[in-house]
């Protein structure tokens, strides 16, 4: 509270309001405004932002000292997502789009999901999807120079969701969207390359540039949430249909030539840290205790949820005795039909193997996996799914566990398919560790991938292999892009998937990152728009899963970052935190972008009074609301970055650099550089110890905590990059200072900068927070800033904006019980807000408040009433009907 109370005094406004009376009297018993903002805001808005257009080569955007530039000034990118048919308005709504991103302080979109789908939704033309639409480019081209003529960058996604394997004639993969196949398979490589020719080398009629030359055109992104190291990558990468796989074998081999030479080289080096398999650890692992008329197997549990059902009996099958299981009936989810045990006791670190036959009725998919028997039920190093058909197959897991737990279990998932499976000498093992196998080879270019129970050399061998296969394709498409085609902006990979994703993206132009807040989940079949789930849990109240702390360890020591997708999904009741949170704490970490995800899927709903989606912005002032004061906040720097600064060097206890040093004459010249393979080895250790868990990597290697984060500017240094700093950072603020105490679901989130406040979550603590400066009375939850329009500290500003918000929901909007999930009842217009009830203090000096209305206008005078200090407070009321109120000085 010190600390706050020195601000307040600085800033000449600390008043001891605790029991200052409302002007407002009673709470109105709907606390509900409709309060829909318009296509077309108010031409004397005081809200819009003054903009500037990027006119030629002098506005293109570069990178400086780690940062983004406009010239000689330091520009941050404040951005929204255009997705699906949004890149394509009709050329008479082009204008007004442009003008209202802009008015609320927009000066960059994303063009996303352009390439997804067939015209009118996307590029591609709507007869046979082969060729790109000419009305969809004369669009995109009107619309990219409205945009560039109000100071909008574009950021021009190239690869998102379009399948060139399909139109190529290749095998159908078993990822959506080409990915992963698109990083390693060379006809889907040039299928990329000729669609960023066709754009880039396309002349605007209205620019008069190529895209390539056009400094609007500012950034280009080589794919979206593509690596060989996400989310489900190892399971994709295992099962890859017969034409992929032998692609990505034969390179993984030619790679394993280059490094070794030999075969006997290979095995010997594969052989390190190899290990016996152990007694099993499972109790009646053949199934042989069992009571089918009762359904129970002893030792093992049977978890059937709603709406799924098993039975089992001792059977045979073709001639071996077994464990049958029917399914009796399944909702379609892996985990809701399950046979498993726990009690089991394992080790952190320590390498297991689980070994079992299995056969199906049909070819079916079948999840093994190895995790806790308790809350928070989280996995401890194995899930792997195995693919059964009706002729006996042993299969074999090696992992190392992740987490040491008194109460494991193993675990078979079977309720997403109804085929039945049959089950027999399912074992559970400490060790189990192979290198080279008898059979494999180089010479024959038979060495698998994928091991069953690999040694450490093995893995770390592939985890290499993988690196460096998808850095060569980021690399080699930068170099397409800028050099054969001559594009002079600035290029970016994808987003950053664990430690070695971040390493293939290291030579990019600058370092990207995406995160939801309660993405929506879907049970049964994914994005089954009246069956999803949303967990309301505000993320002000929950500081140690928030996702900020995340994104901020992604970010790479001494090169811009940016946040390319963010949002806290409707219909969250805490939705309204997400604009105010994002903005402030990229601000605070002095990162290069931010874009909120979406700001719309289509182009013929932008006058929309209500929102009918989990994603898009425009017509939810929960968060477009907010964006004009997100924009004085981050672009304009009204809370100023951290004064301290860490810099934490990635590193592994676990990597000997003696043994790395391992040349070949077959080796490429310079490929065999000490701090290349430590680095490598190194980030290998991490990902397979915390997967794509960056803040844990940091935490581990430098001793961070997240309320480290909230003090200090954070950046990540790769094993072989300089050496850790802490300490000053360049261009830091001592005013600038950032809170978060958060318990048990209860929690406030405050940022506080010279020209701004921001206030999210628990509003009754509000007071306690802002040393009596903020007072709410309702709602329970709120988001509330403090922004200075005019670009100066507040103490000294003459504008001063204050946006505030609760709930954020349309007219009739039909919950469940437990507010987790409306299906398609999103309701009708108009869109409301719940009103904010509370007590602001001002800055020293004389004000004049007004409310404004939906379209920015001022509509009416709130009255003030001085303390006797002179500090004058003003009250936030639902009488006023809206979540802007903007202060002037008049002294």
């Amino acid at each position: 509270m010190r600390c706050i109370f020195r601000t307040w005094l600085a800033l000449g406004i600390w008043a001891c309001m605790t029991g200052m009376a409302s002007t407002a009297g009673a709470a109105d018993a709907d606390p509900f405004v409709d309060f829909v903002i318009p296509h077309e805001m108010a031409a004397n808005s005081p809200l819009a932002f003054a903009t500037e257009p990027i006119r030629n080569a002098s506005d293109r955007l570069v990178v400086k000292d780690g940062h983004f530039y406009r010239g000689s000034r330091r520009e941050r990118l404040w951005g929204v997502n255009l997705s699906f048919a949004a890149n394509f308005p009709q050329k008479q709504d082009a204008a007004a789009v442009a003008e209202r991103l802009a008015g609320a302080g927009v000066n960059a979109v994303r063009c996303h999901h352009m390439d997804s789908a067939r015209w009118p939704r996307g590029i591609w033309n709507g007869q046979d999807g082969k060729t790109i639409e000419p009305e969809a480019l004369e669009r995109l081209d009107y619309f990219i120079n409205e945009l560039a003529a109000r100071g909008i960058y574009v950021n021009l996604n190239l690869h998102v969701g379009r399948e060139h394997s399909q139109y190529l004639g290749l095998p159908a993969s078993n990822h959506n969207y080409d990915k992963m196949i698109g990083i390693f398979v060379p006809p889907l490589i040039e299928a990329q390359k000729q669609y960023a020719r066709q754009l880039l080398d396309r002349v605007n009629p209205y620019r008069k540039l190529r895209y390539a030359d056009d400094p609007a055109i500012g950034i280009v992104e080589i794919t979206n949430e593509d690596s060989l190291f996400m989310w489900s990558a190892d399971q994709t990468l295992r099962t890859l249909p017969d034409y992929y796989d032998k692609i990505l074998q034969a390179q993984y081999n030619a790679w394993l030539q280059n490094q070794y030479g030999t075969t006997q080289r290979l095995r010997s080096v594969w052989a390190q840290g190899a290990q016996e398999l152990g007694d099993t650890i499972l109790s009646n692992g053949d199934f042989g205790r069992m009571d089918a008329d009762r359904n129970r197997i002893d030792d093992w549990n049977l978890e059937q949820h709603e709406g799924s059902a098993l039975a089992v009996a001792r059977v045979t099958y073709q001639g071996k005795a077994a464990l049958g299981i029917r399914i009796i009936k399944t909702n379609g989810t892996s985990w809701h039909l399950q046979i498993n045990q726990g009690g089991l006791r394992i080790e952190t670190g320590k390498f297991y193997t689980l070994s079992f036959e299995a056969a199906a009725d049909t070819p079916r998919a079948m999840t093994a996996s190895v995790g806790q028997a308790h809350e928070p039920w989280g996995n401890l190093g194995l899930s792997r799914q195995a693919a059964l058909s009706p002729e006996w197959r042993t299969f074999r897991h090696g992992f190392a566990a992740t987490a040491g737990d008194d109460n494991a279990r193993v675990g078979f998932a079977l309720g997403q398919e109804a085929a039945g499976v049959y089950l027999r000498n399912v074992a559970f093992r400490p060790g189990g560790r192979l290198g080279l196998t008898a059979d494999e080879s180089l010479d024959k270019h038979n060495v698998s991938l994928y091991g069953d129970s690999e040694t450490p050399e093995r893995t770390r061998d592939r985890m290499r292999f993988l690196a460096e296969t998808e850095k060569a394709y980021f690399d080699g498409m930068r170099n397409f892009i800028q050099k054969d085609l001559g594009y002079a902006g600035l290029v970016t990979g994808t987003i950053v998937f664990g430690p070695l994703g971040l390493f293939a993206q290291r030579d990019m132009d600058f370092i990207d990152g995406h995160a939801y807040w309660q993405h929506p989940r879907f049970p049964n079949r994914p994005w089954d728009a009246g069956d999803w789930l949303i967990d309301q849990k505000a993320m002000s109240g929950y500081k140690d899963s928030a996702t900020l702390f995340g994104l901020a360890a992604e970010r790479l020591a001494d090169k811009p970052y940016t946040v390319t997708e963010y949002n806290h999904p409707a219909p969250l009741d805490s939705q309204a935190e997400c604009v105010p949170m994002i903005a402030s704490f990229a601000a605070v970490q002095d990162w290069d972008g931010v874009w909120l995800y979406s700001y719309s899927h289509s182009n013929d709903s932008w006058g929309k009074q209500y929102f009918t989606s989990y994603f898009d912005i425009h017509a939810n002032p929960g968060k477009w609301g907010f964006m004009r004061a997100g924009a004085a906040i981050f672009r304009q720097a009204a809370i100023e970055p951290l004064a301290g600064q860490r810099r934490i060097r990635m590193q592994s206890g676990s990597v000997d650099r003696a043994r790395l040093a391992r040349p070949s004459p077959e080796r490429a010249e310079g490929a065999n550089t000490l701090s290349h393979e430590y680095s490598l080895a190194t980030l290998a250790d991490l990902h397979l110890r915390y997967d794509q868990d960056m803040f844990a990597i940091l935490a581990a290697s430098g001793q961070l905590s997240r309320d480290d984060v909230l003090q200090n500017r954070l950046a990540g240094l790769l094993p072989d990059a300089g050496e850790a700093q802490d300490g000053p950072a360049t261009g830091g603020a001592a005013a600038t200072s950032i809170s978060w105490p958060a318990e048990a679901g209860r929690g406030v989130y405050a940022a506080r900068g010279p020209g701004g406040w921001v206030y999210t979550g628990n509003a009754g603590d509000f007071a306690t927070v802002s040393g009596g400066a903020v007072i709410v009375r309702q709602p329970a939850l709120a988001a509330l800033t403090l922004t200075a329009l005019d670009d100066k500290p507040l103490a000294a500003s003459d504008t001063l904006l204050i946006t505030a918000c609760g709930r954020c929901e349309n007219q009739a909007m039909e919950f469940s019980a437990d507010r987790r999930t409306l299906g398609r009842n999103w309701g009708r217009p108009p869109v409301r807000i719940e009103a904010v009830e509370g007590t602001i203090a001002l800055p020293k000096g004389k004000w004049r408040c007004q409310a404004l209305a939906p379209d920015g206008q001022t509509k009416q005078d709130v009255a003030l009433i001085s303390d006797k200090s002179t500090i004058q407070h003003f009250d936030l009321s639902s009488r006023y009907g809206t979540m802007w109120y903007l202060a002037r000085r008049v002294d």
